[in-house]
């Protein structure tokens, strides 16, 4: 019996560690593989619990960190945001680093892409008006 009330001790202190080191991404604004039509204005980070953020890097499709003024969180929270520069069209990588109420480090990454029609198709009809006049 001993045995039995210590190994569920045990137990019991192996599942709350892992479930508070095991904090994860609940949501983020771009979305997971999100298609966008337009630059999005700002970067949201909701975790399932509260972290400090100790990184977050935007990369673009050649591997360009994108400044976007983040500073490592002292404060635990479960929502970041921050605003961003006008992005290209183009694949943008998103990683970030966290570490839990218990010091565990996560990290995680996720893309998102920036389609801009209505730019791109300004883009050609100047690229078409300035070919016209050099002839």
């Amino acid at each position: 019996m001993k045995f039995f009330n210590s190994a569920v001790a045990i137990l019991g202190l192996v599942l709350t560690f892992s479930a508070s080191a095991h904090i994860s991404l609940k949501q983020s604004t771009p979305a997971q593989e999100a298609m966008l039509m337009k630059s999005p204005e700002q970067l949201s980070l909701t975790f399932g619990g509260e972290v400090r953020l100790a990184k977050v890097i935007i990369k673009d499709e050649k591997n360009k960190s994108i400044n976007f003024d983040f500073k490592p969180s002292a404060t635990p929270s479960t929502d970041f945001n921050w605003s961003l520069p006008s992005l290209a069209q183009g694949t943008y990588t998103v990683k970030w680093t966290a570490l839990g109420g218990d010091g565990h480090k996560m990290t995680d990454t996720f893309r998102f892409m920036v389609h801009k029609s209505e730019s791109h198709k300004m883009m050609q009809e100047q690229s078409n008006t300035h070919s016209k006049h050099n002839h």
